[in-house]
């Protein structure tokens, strides 16, 4: 399994041997075959992990700054901290996408939390890292695992909680699980709190987190609070969209809630209701999750709704 760290790596030493040749061109006919030689392994090499068609998750976790000690050293509690930190944050992602309901405070499944582990596979040098690798179950994958997806998704939020412009961090707030921004907060948190800096490589893409790309992802994210609660309401359901999965719901007091299903009501069962027009003039009992984003100072606060439930009264 390579990154693109492999591959940048690959591509610099065959312009440094090209260098070579160029310069010994005509002077020293065995050293010339020689490197021509090495060249052919080296492109040969680069050309079959660039066509390699990976669908498990790899990813190299490259740490700089204070925890480390040239190429040659780590300390030991913050890497310990800053892995474990990472490895929930792709347990909380997969668990953020899955059909089940977690609940507020739910436990995330032992299946979930068994497809997400990573193993350290190798270290990194060039400062000091981890080579991480889905758990390998012996099966070639067809598509791209859910672990794969979930490293995908947590580079995304780490860039976007990073970026100079914090727009799409805002915009994913309202949407994001509570607990894996809970792991987000934690993750970045270590990398500030031990004066470290990040390299995050996958096969396509690098991600590099600067002292302040930490500074501003540390400050975004504990300024933000994030809560949920879970509430039983009685009330009349106006509408069900299926495919885009969002809802109306009419309260007895007549307050109008609107916003997402949970993945945890299937497609066909929010079809049905609507085939078999269950919605509008009836009475439910829904239960509603209701994510409250705040800060101290009331910018940005947003309040959004997930339909859990649904029960006929």
């Amino acid at each position: 399994m390579v990154t693109k760290l492999h591959l940048d790596a690959l591509r610099s030493d065959i312009a440094s041997v090209q260098a070579m040749l160029a310069r010994s061109r005509g002077r020293d006919p065995m050293g010339e075959m020689s490197l021509r030689a090495r060249l052919q392994g080296l492109e040969a090499q680069l050309s079959a992990f660039e066509q390699e068609r990976g669908t498990k998750a790899n990813v190299a976790l490259v740490f700089d700054g204070n925890p480390v000690r040239g190429s040659s050293a780590i300390d030991a509690n913050f890497a310990g901290q800053a892995l474990q930190d990472y490895q929930d944050l792709i347990t909380r992602q997969m668990a953020s996408v899955s059909n089940v309901d977690l609940g507020v405070r739910g436990q995330i499944p032992m299946p979930i939390k068994q497809q997400s582990r990573m193993n350290i596979t190798a270290l990194v040098h060039g400062s000091f890292g981890f080579m991480l690798e889905e758990n390998d179950d012996g099966q070639q994958a067809l598509l791209e695992t859910p672990t794969r997806a979930a490293v995908r998704l947590v580079t995304n939020l780490l860039k976007g909680a990073a970026a100079a412009d914090e727009r799409w961090f805002e915009d994913q707030l309202p949407e994001i699980d509570v607990r894996l921004f809970a792991s987000l907060r934690n993750f970045i948190s270590t990398l500030h709190k031990a004066g470290s800096t990040l390299k995050l490589s996958e096969k396509e893409r690098d991600l590099r987190l600067t002292p302040e790309d930490v500074e501003r992802a540390y400050e975004r994210t504990s300024q933000v609070e994030v809560e949920e609660v879970e509430n039983s309401i009685v009330g009349e359901l106006l509408g069900i969209v299926p495919i885009a999965r969002r809802f109306e719901f009419r309260t007895s007091n007549g307050e109008i809630i609107s916003g997402r299903v949970a993945g945890s009501l299937s497609a066909d069962y929010l079809e049905r209701l609507e085939r078999e027009e269950l919605i509008g003039g009836k009475g439910w009992r829904a239960l509603i999750r209701t994510k409250t984003v705040s800060r101290p100072d009331g910018r940005h606060s947003s309040i959004s709704h997930i339909l859990v439930d649904l029960f006929p009264t």
